[in-house]
């Protein structure tokens, strides 16, 4: 089991919208919780402000359970970020 690196929420966010995951904002809610959908993956409802640290275990939860990729390749995704 690897460790995942915490990152801030603008670029959690900038990381979940680009290639190879595809998520974009649903315009159907409003308030402070944006609600992502992408084809083939389960939403994700981000509720953080841009600054806040995502803690590692909470970024590997959503892109493995959510985003439906397997450990490795959410590992990858999230550790190419400097």
């Amino acid at each position: 089991m690897r460790k995942f690196k915490s990152l801030k929420a603008g670029i959690f966010y900038r990381l979940l919208c680009s290639n190879p995951l595809n998520y974009r904002l649903n315009t159907k809610k409003g308030g402070s919780h944006k609600i992502l959908i992408a084809n083939g993956r389960m939403s994700i409802t981000f509720h953080w402000h841009d600054s806040v640290e995502i803690p590692g275990y909470v970024i590997k939860n959503l892109l493995v359970k959510r985003a439906l990729l397997s450990e490795e390749e959410a590992y990858k995704l999230v550790h190419k970020i400097k």
